[in-house]
Formats: structure tokens, C-alpha cells, sequence
């Protein structure tokens, strides 16, 4: 389901040199809501041709307003997709074919009546041609209730769609969250282990009494900055139950906004709308973050190592590393890294970020794709390369177990 209303319609205050989302609220905003909401209600059953949208204009009273809350509105009020026997594109193709071959192209309205006959004795039909071919257009399909929605759902859906229009239209989020927060590392694990499935790079660290996380895409010259801004909102969206429940925390935005890039301060401990999380599903059901680690785990495991899959983040100075593996030997721990293909400007940053990992670890493993090689030859740890045969890794997993048992 597509969330954002889009940036035209995007509305955003300023202060303190920063900007900040106008979310709706039901308290304040509930009047404003309800005559929204009764003008749905009025229209339902009406053709959607036929439906006066100005009058829902002159209802909201602005512009930009207007257009996210008519694209709010789509979740609960949508054109009644009717059954039909007959494909209209099929029967459109069928005409023009016999128009062409028929009539040369063209029926003059003098000749109309007289071509609908030939048209419908052609293809053995007694239905009304006329609204058959146009049966699918939006414009003729009746308004229909999907649900019945309350002023906080319609409050809560348009504010997600808010955060998702935000992020859809930024290059990195940064989350910042209180280091003595309960929550904190639950927070760092999943914005690690997303970040991974979603093919976007984190860099985690600790500010003094403060804990940042930075999330973006693998950046490229020719692809546009917000190329992952869905999978930025994906992030978040899965994570703002935990941020919610934190005393202090801030999510701000790197949002490029026609030529302009703006910073804009999402959510925070003090800007905190109703959501309507229950109406939009963002669920990572994948244990693994590839089938590719998995396979490595269930191999390594199978061959008497103790290998764990959810672990804690590390601290290393002012740096959090989440590892995708812990690996426990003989009293000793080590921590492996399975770097899958990756594509080169994505590469080149994990690469620098598992420099920084190694040279304050001593005991990092990296297992990597074998076209990783130009890119992991300097780094100061062990590289165990694979090669995929049938959708399988293929590599020495006795050199693993003898890194581990130090011979």
C-alpha cells in the first residue's frame, strides 16, 4: 500500500531554523475531521464522476491540506471495483479493430446508432456498449465505505502518511535516543538488523550521554539521493511503538524538497502524534537477513558450534557495532560478519565500517562473497571467501573452526 500523499501536499512549520511536520490532532483538528468525514459518508454510493471534490476544498480550506486528506480518505472510502462478465480493455480492443476494418477508422455521428448495431451483432452481445466499454473507468464507479473509520483513525493514517511523505523524500534519518533509556538496546538491535534487510547503512555511536544512529542508503552519482527514502519509513515505522515509549528521543530528516535540502525534525520525546499503527501493516518476517546467512548458521551449527543469532550491540569507544553472528569456543567469543554481494558504493562504506570494527576487535570472522575481494583486502581481520553454487555458499568452513580453536 502506497502511504505517502506526496510532497506538493507535504505542510511544514518553522522554528528555531528547523521544520517540523503539521500533524492533525483529534482534539484540536476533530471538527475539521468530522466534516471530512461526513462529507464521505454523503457521497457514498455516488458516481465518483459526480462527486463535487470543491466542495470538500472549500471544506478543508487548504490546498495542501486537501489533497493528503483526499489521499488519507483513500484507505477507508474507495471507487466500488464492480464484477463483470466481460474485460472492457478486451472489448475496447474489439471495437477499435472493427471500426477499423469496418467503417475505415472513423463512424461519423450520423452513423453512430447504425455502427452500435453492426458493432453489437459482430460480437454476439445485447448489453448497453456504450456503458460496457467504459465500465472500468474510475470516474463511473460508485463511492464505497471499506470500513468505518473514527476521527483518530483518519487522524492517526494521515499522520503515518505524513512521516512516510517525509521520509519517501529523504536521503538518512537520524535517531537520537537517551543512553539510560530501557529500550536502547532493543532500538539499536532493530535498526541494525532492518537496516541490514532493507540494504541500507548504519553508523551507531555514543555522544556523550546520548545514543545516534545514522540510517541512509548506499550513496551512488547516478542514482537520486532518496532512492531508499520507503525503506528509511519502513525503518522507523517499524520501530516508533519503542521510541514512543522513551523519555527522550529525537528522529530527524535529511529531506530534499525540490532543490532545497532541508533538515526536519520528525518525531521527538515532545512532538509525538496519535498513529494509527493498527491500520498499516509493516511486518519483517524473516529471521535471517539472507538466505545466504542462514545457510552458513545452519552449516556451522550442524558441525558442533555454539552460534547464536540475537545478540546485544557492542560498544567499541563511541562506536556500535551489531554483529550477525556470535560465535562461543573453548571460553572464547568471537563475533562473525557475513558480508553478502554488494554493490560497489555500498561496499566501499560497509568496507570502511568494518575497518573501524576490526581494529578494535581482535576477534572479528568475515565470511564475504568472493566479489568482495577488491574491497576487503586491507582489512585487518580474517576474510573466509564463498563462492554460490545452486543458491548455496560454497567455502572452507574448516579454516572457520580453525581461526576458533586458534590453530
Amino acid at each position: 500500500m502506497t502511504l505517502t500523499y506526496g510532497r506538493k501536499n507535504l505542510r511544514l512549520t518553522y522554528r528555531s531554523g528547523k521544520a517540523h511536520p503539521l500533524y492533525l490532532h483529534p482534539d484540536r483538528d476533530g471538527d475539521l475531521i468530522r466534516e471530512v468525514l461526513q462529507f464521505y459518508l454523503g457521497n457514498e454510493g455516488k458516481r465518483f464522476g459526480d462527486i463535487d471534490w470543491e466542495e470538500l476544498r472549500i471544506i478543508v480550506g487548504d490546498d495542501r491540506l486537501y489533497g493528503a486528506l483526499k489521499k488519507t480518505m483513500s484507505h477507508f472510502f474507495k471507487p466500488l471495483q464492480i464484477e463483470r462478465d466481460v474485460d472492457p480493455r478486451v472489448l475496447r480492443l474489439r471495437v477499435f479493430q472493427i471500426v477499423n476494418t469496418k467503417f475505415g477508422g472513423f463512424v461519423p455521428q450520423s452513423s453512430r446508432d447504425e455502427a452500435i448495431g453492426i458493432l453489437k451483432r459482430e460480437m454476439g452481445m445485447d448489453a448497453d456498449l456504450d456503458s460496457l466499454l467504459w465500465i472500468d473507468d474510475i470516474e463511473e464507479l460508485p463511492l464505497s465505505r471499506v470500513t468505518s473509520p473514527s476521527i483518530e483513525d483518519i487522524a492517526g493514517t494521515y499522520n503515518i502518511e505524513t512521516i512516510d511523505t517525509v521520509c519517501v523524500n529523504s536521503s538518512r534519518i537520524s535517531i537520537e535516543v537517551g543512553r539510560s533509556e530501557k529500550l536502547l538496546s532493543s532500538i539499536a538491535r532493530s535498526i541494525g538488523r532492518l537496516s541490514k534487510l532493507y540494504g541500507l547503512v548504519y553508523d551507531m555511536r555514543y555522544r556523550g550521554n546520548i545514543f545516534r544512529a545514522v540510517i541512509e542508503g548506499p550513496r551512488s552519482l547516478f542514482r537520486r539521493p532518496t532512492a531508499y527514502g520507503s525503506r528509511l519509513s519502513v525503518l522507523l515505522l517499524n520501530i516508533v511503538d519503542m521510541l514512543y515509549s522513551c523519555r527522550m528521543w529525537r528522529v530527524e530528516a535529511e529531506a530534499h524538497l525540490g532543490r532545497r535540502t532541508t533538515a526536519i525534525e520528525i518525531l521527538s520525546n515532545s512532538l509525538k502524534p496519535p498513529l494509527a499503527m493498527r491500520s498499516i501493516r509493516y511486518e519483517v518476517s524473516q529471521v535471517f537477513d539472507s538466505s545466504i546467512e542462514e545457510s552458513i548458521y545452519r552449516v556451522l551449527s550442524s558441525l558442533g558450534i555454539d552460534i547464536r543469532r540475537e545478540e546485544e550491540p557492542i560498544a567499541l569507544g563511541q562506536l556500535l557495532y551489531l554483529p550477525d553472528f556470535k560465535i562461543y569456543r573453548n571460553g572464547k567469543v568471537y563475533y562473525l560478519e557475513v558480508a553478502g554481494f554488494w554493490r560497489k558504493e555500498y561496499a566501499e562504506k560497509k568496507a570502511y565500517k568494518l575497518s573501524e570494527v576490526s581494529k578494535a576487535l581482535g576477534n572479528l570472522i568475515v565470511i564475504a562473497d568472493e566479489n568482495l575481494k577488491p574491497f576487503l583486502q586491507k582489512l585487518g581481520a580474517p576474510v573466509i571467501y564463498y563462492t554460490v553454487v545452486y543458491g548455496k555458499p560454497v567455502l572452507p568452513y574448516r579454516r572457520i573452526i580453525d581461526i576458533i580453536d586458534g590453530r
